[in-house]
């Protein structure tokens, strides 16, 4: 009993009724998407009606932000679903749109995806040191104020599937 999920790499360039139906066959919830491009990205958001109504949406590159109403605490919030960049040469297009969505955001934010980055070096499961984006990803974080909430469950959440995989948490909510 969901009250909003997101899905992202939907790798879906239209999102017909039908494939909806699926996932919502008495259709519960309002669905929003960004398209992939090509066979990379897409993003998936389902809300609830039943908990939520949604006041307005905007999509980025490697974003769906949602503005919510929170009809049993009646307050206004935002749910902001993220993809981040995998190719190297987007890495500080994403990041610098995702500081865009977090500076014009007036409610309380909620940030969950797949980021394709790692904040730590701990984050990965070999020793090769963080991403050359780590910490400007990091000094965005402390600049919106933004905190990571601790997932339960495995360390890891990405695997390059080799026989000595790389291991490495690249979902987050904050």
């Amino acid at each position: 009993n969901l009250h909003f999920l997101g899905l992202q790499e939907t790798m879906v360039e239209e999102c017909e009724d039908s494939l909806l139906r699926k996932f919502d066959a008495n259709q519960d919830y309002l669905w929003l998407w960004n398209p992939s491009k090509g066979k990379s990205g897409g993003i998936l958001v389902g809300v609830k009606r039943e908990f939520y109504d949604v006041g307005s949406f905007k999509q980025g590159d490697f974003m769906l932000q949602v503005n919510l109403w929170d009809k049993q605490n009646r307050t206004k919030w935002n749910l902001l679903v993220v993809y981040g960049a995998a190719q190297e040469e987007n890495k500080l297009k994403f990041l610098s749109e995702l500081s865009h969505f977090c500076s014009y955001s007036t409610e309380p934010l909620l940030i969950g995806g797949d980021f394709n980055l790692i904040r730590y070096a701990n984050e990965r499961n070999r020793n090769m040191g963080v991403h050359r984006y780590s910490g400007m990803f990091n000094t965005l974080i402390h600049l919106h104020e933004l905190r990571e909430l601790i997932m339960s469950g495995g360390m890891f959440t990405w695997s390059n599937n080799q026989d000595f995989p790389v291991l490495e948490k690249l979902d987050k909510i904050l």
